[in-house]
Order: structure tokens, then sequence, then C-alpha cells
């Protein structure tokens, strides 16, 4: 982590450090589909990528407060399980159209997170 990345870390609040999160999941599939574009000297990254995708995914999951998040909670942890599951078949496949409906769950949920979290007038207006 550079410099600059971390003092955003430090300084964030929880709500921004999960919208931090989400883009890491983006930004790390979108630089593994660049790498498969480059054949088979892009392996090894797409490898690294979309693991780095899944550890996110996985912290997000051993973060929620399943108690106190009930139902929200629980559609969260089957919506992480779907994206967690299609980020595996992908890295074995090397298939990267399973990443697009990961692309899409977590950019709705960054969006939505983003609107509701860090944007209060945008989540009233």
């Amino acid at each position: 982590m550079n410099p600059y990345q971390e003092q955003q870390v430090n300084t964030a609040s929880p709500a921004q450090l999960v919208l931090m999160l989400y883009d890491g999941i983006l930004s790390s599939v979108g630089r593994a589909r660049r790498a498969h574009g480059e054949g088979f000297t892009g392996i090894g990254e797409v490898n690294r990528e979309l693991q780095r995708a899944q550890d996110i995914i996985s912290e997000l999951l051993m973060t929620l407060d399943r108690e106190r998040g009930g139902s929200v909670a629980t559609s969260l942890v089957r919506l992480y399980d779907f994206c967690l599951d299609r980020l595996i078949r992908a890295n074995i496949s090397k298939d990267m159209t399973l990443l697009d409906p990961v692309v899409e769950v977590v950019t709705n949920l960054r969006d939505a997170w983003e609107a509701a979290c860090c944007n209060p007038v945008a989540a009233v207006g």
C-alpha cells in the first residue's frame, strides 16, 4: 500500500472503508480481465487479482454482524457467497464471463452503500 492509500484508510470512516473494499473488488476484477487479455503471460496476475477479490469478499463476510443485521445480513451472506463462487470458478476455468454477475452485484452493492452511508443527501433526495 502506498503512503497515500495508507492515509486514506487511516482517516476513513467505517462506512468509507466498506466503500473502499467494494472498489477494491471491482479494481481487482478489472485488472484480472486485462491480464487475461495478455494470454499465457497474464495467467499469474489473473490468479492473484481474483484471489485478492476473494479475500476482500471473505473479509466482508467475516465482519457481518449476523445477529443485529437480520434479513439484510442474511441477504448479504447469500450475495457474497454467490460472488465467491463465481470468482473461484472464473479463476479455475479462466472464463472471464463468470465475472459479469460479480461486477453487477458488487456495483449495485457499492452504489447502494454509497447512497445510504456516504451521501446522505442523495439517499434522502
